[in-house]
């Protein structure tokens, strides 16, 4: 039997419970939003868009500049004849 008792495996039961709770909440309101016609990762559970998050702004523009050179879009503009 240990000596010096310090409640470690009640407080990983107690954090995975607490997790698990967590989690289930998240899903549910995910679900909601869903049912709602919302989708979760492009808006928040009021229906506001969400922040871009660091990094993905970045990917975005490089694609929105490969979208316009395939379109032309750098072409000067002159007036059409």
């Amino acid at each position: 039997m240990a000596k010096f008792f310090r409640g470690d495996k009640r407080r990983r039961e107690m954090d995975r419970k607490r997790r698990s709770e967590e989690k289930q909440r998240r899903l549910q309101v995910r679900r909601d939003m869903r049912a709602r016609g919302l989708d979760p990762d492009v808006v928040d559970a009021d229906g506001n868009p969400l922040p871009i998050r660091e990094g993905e702004g970045d990917a975005l523009d490089a694609a929105d500049d490969a979208d316009d050179a395939a379109d032309g879009a750098d072409k000067p503009d002159t007036p059409e004849s």
